[in-house]
């Protein structure tokens, strides 16, 4: 018991305040959460977050589930088509064009490996595995790619208080300039340059206002996939010693081994590759075959609610995961709570791209390979990152609810080809044009009518009875 003395509580305090994040204590013990409420930068110390940054590096590399996870992440998140919207087609057309263009890897990153839509990817994974990732703007018109541990404190500060682990900021927070070091032999770095923020993208996964550094939000559930990953391990092991021991003989201690020469028996000698075995036991001894339910059920069980609980850190469902853990209705739903969750996490990647977006039409304008209508400035060119969104899974009803909703006035068809990822409308309409020409000319009767959902005939209009009344008829109902 810890007694409530200056010293005592002294180390009390240094020690429940070492750190907020259980994947940096490794004791496997739980501790009291102190009281002292630190900024989020405070709670993960560079020395820490690095020790977590490597953790998440290291399982996403070696652990098969962990890089699955983050993959569907990725798959469900990065997909953006870009469109220009400034309703002048000329205009439209060249800015796409340019966009298309400068997103080939020789035009768009450093080192001229990956396109922008694989950039976006690996910037989007730097996020969820290290907390961040920074994107330097260099003058040539491409992007280079800053990670995490290379953003560090610089060997000389002016005022040390104004630097957060490589960034400098000032009295309100926002970033100033920020430390960029290089890799040397023997994971030691040293300092290469300072940027200023106005040359630096930093994309950083922040949950609280006064955060500077990204924290992953894998941190919360590295020590369940690290339990998952050994317990899968050892339950592999006690598996393969299991399998060494087929066959168990017992014997009472207090009877001989039938042996009637007077000598002990050597015991029983078996060949399991040889085929059906016949064995002439001895009298007393009893021989049993070795069974293993290794894992067992319950700890088959119990190793999937920890993958479950570890899969919403992402915000997962699990069915996506397990595919015969529920039904079709069940995946459904669960998928719509997670498209939920995506929402913000676009919009951040849209930021994103829109920052981008911004710098590349400056330079183009600037270099004369984009020219504005008179009167028009940059602020001018409205454009779209759209998200890739999911197709429809029951395309037959579905596709009846999304005409059903556009012929209440509940959607429109842009709004639906966004949320399905079926492209942009004008153009659908034009390619559906395209095709009709090219069928007639080929003399090709087509058509694209889904049958149930062809248009409704004009409802027939009154017409007044102008004919005048029989005196015969009047008479017979007379």
């Amino acid at each position: 018991m810890i007694q409530e003395t200056p010293r005592a509580l002294g180390w009390a305090q240094s020690y429940f305040a070492a750190t907020g994040y259980d994947a940096v204590d490794q004791n496997g013990k739980r501790r009291t959460v102190s009281s002292v409420l630190k900024s989020e930068d405070d709670h993960l110390r560079p020395n820490n977050a690095r020790q977590v940054v490597a953790q998440s590096r290291d399982l996403s590399r070696n652990f098969a589930l962990v890089g699955w996870v983050i993959r569907q992440h990725l798959n469900y998140l990065t997909e953006f088509n870009f469109q220009c919207r400034t309703n002048i087609d000329a205009l439209d057309e060249r800015v796409e064009s340019l966009m298309s263009a400068w997103s080939r890897p020789a035009n768009c990153e450093a080192t001229g490996r990956h396109e922008f839509a694989k950039l976006i990817r690996m910037v989007e994974k730097a996020k969820v595995t290290d907390g961040d990732l920074f994107l330097l703007k260099l003058s040539e018109g491409v992007l280079q790619p800053i990670e995490y541990d290379r953003v560090r404190n610089p060997p000389k500060m002016e005022d040390p208080t104004q630097w957060v682990n490589g960034v400098r900021i000032n009295k309100a927070g926002r970033p100033v300039e920020f430390a960029i070091h290089r890799r040397i032999n023997g994971g030691q770095f040293e300092h290469e340059k300072n940027v200023t923020a106005a040359s630096m993208l930093h994309y950083a996964h922040f949950e609280r206002f006064d955060q500077v550094r990204g924290i992953s939000p894998l941190v919360a559930a590295i020590n369940s996939f690290k339990d998952v990953y050994e317990a899968i391990d050892l339950a592999l092991a006690k598996l393969k010693v299991e399998q060494l021991f087929a066959l168990a003989i017992t014997r009472e201690a207090t009877e001989s081994t039938g042996d009637t020469t007077g000598n002990e028996s050597d015991g029983y000698e078996v060949d399991f590759k040889k085929g059906p075995i016949k064995l002439e036991m001895d009298p007393g001894d009893k021989a049993e075959f070795l069974k293993s339910d290794n894992p067992g059920a319950a700890t088959q069980d119990f190793i999937k609610l920890v993958i479950r609980l570890a899969l919403t850190s992402l915000d997962l469902p699990y069915g996506l995961f397990d595919t015969g853990d529920t039904n079709f209705f069940g995946g459904k739903a669960g998928f719509m709570v997670y498209e939920r969750s995506l929402i913000s996490k676009i919009r951040d990647l849209q930021n994103l791209l829109r920052q981008i977006t911004v710098w590349k039409l400056r330079q183009w304008i600037i270099s004369g390979e984009l020219t504005l209508p008179a009167g028009m400035t940059i602020g001018d060119i409205a454009f779209e990152w759209v998200h890739r969104g999911m197709p429809w899974w029951d395309a037959s009803k579905e596709i009846d609810g999304d005409l059903a909703a556009i012929g209440a006035g509940l959607s429109d068809p842009y709004t639906i080809c966004k949320k399905r990822g079926m492209g942009e409308f004008e153009e659908n309409v034009r390619n559906i044009k395209k095709a009709r020409d090219f069928a007639a000319s080929m003399g090709v009767p087509i058509t694209f009518d889904r049958a149930g959902n062809k248009p409704m005939p004009e409802p027939a209009k009154a017409v007044a009875d102008t004919s005048e009344d029989d005196p015969e008829d009047m008479a017979g109902d007379a």
